[in-house]
């Protein structure tokens, strides 16, 4: 005996009038994303399984960093599809970047569905050792955050 749904009859007609009407195409998904931080920059890891590597479009533009790919529902004809739950259409996501990582070198990597791509810190960001005189003679080095105050220097 089956459980009754009543939404389920909702959700097939729905997925029906898509398939139809070439709405899983034109769906805009948003793939999931992982992001990270260290030294070096910003490392962003998207899922984006099934998509082709030269359907995958990267842009870096006024401190933001778009990823957008086409994930495509190949319609057979004389097939039938009696569930369609993947995701298709335009995967696409948005970043805003802080100007202390440097988008005019970004390196992206695809792998099995996965696109990995590494924003490096701008050099100005960079830590560097500085070295302060008093009186005259240089003390030793000290490693300061560029862009950010010392409070124990006043």
């Amino acid at each position: 005996m089956m459980r009754f749904d009543p939404f389920r009859e909702i959700e097939e007609l729905s997925q029906r009038m898509d398939r139809a009407l070439g709405g899983t195409q034109s769906a805009r998904l948003s793939p999931p994303v992982d992001v990270h931080e260290d030294e070096t920059g910003l490392e962003l890891t998207l899922d984006l399984p099934g998509v082709q590597p030269d359907a995958i479009q990267i842009e870096a533009e006024n401190n933001t960093l778009t990823v957008q790919a086409e994930r495509k529902y190949a319609r057979t004809e004389g097939r039938t599809a009696h569930r369609v739950e993947r995701a298709y259409g335009t995967l696409a996501r948005t970043f805003s970047v802080p100007a202390k990582y440097d988008l005019t070198k970004v390196e992206a990597d695809f792998d099995h569905g996965t696109l990995t791509i590494r924003v490096p810190r701008s050099e100005a960001a960079q830590k560097r050792a500085i070295s302060v005189r008093t009186g005259g003679q240089a003390t030793p080095n000290r490693t300061v955050d560029a862009g950010q105050s010392d409070q124990n220097s006043q």
